[in-house]
C-alpha cells in the first residue's frame, strides 16, 4: 500500500503541476488542431476520405502529439533539477517510474480527449457503436503504451547530451509496432479491418504496454545518482 500511495503521489503531482503550468499540453494541443486543419485541407478537395486514410491520418496526429506530452514528466525535473533527490529519496525507485507513467498517461488521455473528437467532427466518425468502442479502446491501450515507453526512454536519456532529440528518435521506433496494431484495430473500427482479429490487437497492445513498464520497473531502481 505504501508503494502505491507513493506512486499515486507522484502522479498526482506531475498532473496538477502540468495543469497548473500546461506548457506541454497547451504545445501538443496547438499542434494537434494544426494538423487536423492541415489534414482537413489537404483531403476535403477529393472528397470524403477512405476509411483507410482516415484511420492511418488519425494515428499520424496521436503519435506526435503524444511524443510532445509524454516527455514533460521527465523534463520537468531536469528543469527544475530535482530528479536526483527523487533518486535519493528513502522509497521505492519502481514507484517513482509508475508514478511518472500514471501521469502521462493521464495527461495524454486528456489530450487525446480533445483531438480524437475534433478529428472525427473533421472527418467522419465509426458507422456503428460497436466501432466507436473499438477506436476508443485502441487510443487508450496506446496511451498506455506511449506513456510506458516515452518515460523509460526519457529516464534513460535524461543525463545524455541531445536529450531532446534522442527521446524523439528512440519513442518513435519504439512505439511503431502500438501504432501498426492500433491502426490496424482502427480500420475494424471503420469496417475496413482485414488484419488480424480485434481481440488479438487488443490483447498485443495490452501486451505491448505491459512489457515496456516492465522493462521500466527493472531498468529505472539500476540508474545512478550523479
Amino acid at each position: 500500500m505504501a508503494w502505491l500511495r507513493i506512486a499515486w503521489a507522484v502522479a498526482q503531482h506531475d498532473i496538477a503541476l502540468e495543469l497548473r503550468r500546461p506548457v506541454a499540453l497547451a504545445g501538443a494541443g496547438l499542434f494537434g488542431a494544426s494538423a487536423l486543419v492541415t489534414l482537413h485541407l489537404a483531403l476535403a478537395g477529393s472528397g470524403a476520405p477512405s476509411e483507410e486514410l482516415a484511420a492511418g491520418a488519425l494515428w499520424i496526429v496521436l503519435v506526435f502529439a503524444a511524443l510532445l506530452g509524454v516527455g514533460r514528466v521527465v523534463a520537468v525535473e531536469r528543469e527544475d533539477g530535482t530528479w536526483d533527490a527523487l533518486l535519493l529519496a528513502a522509497t521505492d525507485r519502481s514507484a517513482l517510474f509508475i508514478g511518472k507513467a500514471g501521469a502521462a498517461f493521464g495527461l495524454t488521455l486528456v489530450l487525446h480527449a480533445v483531438l480524437v473528437p475534433a478529428y472525427l467532427v473533421f472527418f467522419a466518425a465509426p458507422p456503428t457503436g460497436t466501432g466507436v468502442l473499438q477506436l476508443l479502446a485502441a487510443v487508450v491501450l496506446a496511451d498506455l503504451g506511449f506513456a510506458a515507453v516515452g518515460v523509460l526512454v526519457g529516464v534513460l536519456g535524461l543525463r545524455a547530451r541531445g536529450r531532446e532529440l534522442l527521446s524523439a528518435t528512440a519513442f518513435v521506433p519504439l512505439v511503431m509496432p502500438l501504432v501498426v496494431a492500433s491502426v490496424a484495430l482502427s480500420l475494424h473500427a471503420w469496417g475496413a479491418g482485414t488484419a488480424g482479429d480485434p481481440t488479438q490487437l487488443l490483447s498485443f497492445g495490452l501486451a505491448y504496454a505491459g512489457t515496456f513498464l516492465a522493462a521500466g520497473l527493472a531498468a529505472v531502481p539500476e540508474i545512478a545518482v550523479e
